[in-house]
């Protein structure tokens, strides 16, 4: 029995915690001081079925189901380096390249789901703090198979 969400979430820690030049990576925690940084943190946020996937009447309550999950991560830099955008930006390449070439997640999301980068989001505007933060948005669509839990 595999709950693939548990299993991703696990995954991207480990993912995280072997980026270079990361100090810590945490899953699901609010405080994190300075010197724990730079660091990943990683939020188990939400997952949805998906709208494409057929349903209706004819579906029974426990027939497999496509889903995405959509879990966020975060960059966090300690103090404001002088640099602060570039340093964001190689820990995001850094990131993407783990997580969207690995082999252990592509075999967690099957040959029916998929990997999907969707974006980022800093600190980094005009009106904002300059703070050294930035989110990544990935989807991850698999089958989740009811009966396999």
């Amino acid at each position: 029995m595999t709950d693939r969400r548990e299993a991703i979430l696990v995954r991207l820690l480990e993912i995280a915690r072997a980026i270079p030049g990361i100090a810590a990576a945490f899953r699901n925690t609010d405080e994190i001081s300075d010197r724990q940084r730079p660091c990943i943190l990683i939020l188990d946020a939400d997952e949805a079925a998906d709208d494409g996937d057929p349903s209706g009447l004819s579906r029974r309550p426990g027939a497999p189901r496509r889903v995405g999950m959509t879990p966020e991560l975060y960059i966090m830099l300690g103090a404001k380096p002088e640099h602060i955008g570039t340093q964001l930006n190689v820990f995001r390449a850094a990131i993407l390249k783990a997580v969207l070439t690995d082999a252990v997640l592509a075999n967690l999301v099957g040959t029916n789901g998929d990997i999907r980068y969707e974006g980022c989001a800093t600190a980094l505007a005009r009106g904002r703090m300059m703070e050294g933060e930035m989110g990544l948005s990935f989807t991850f669509s698999y089958v989740l198979r009811p009966d396999a839990l």
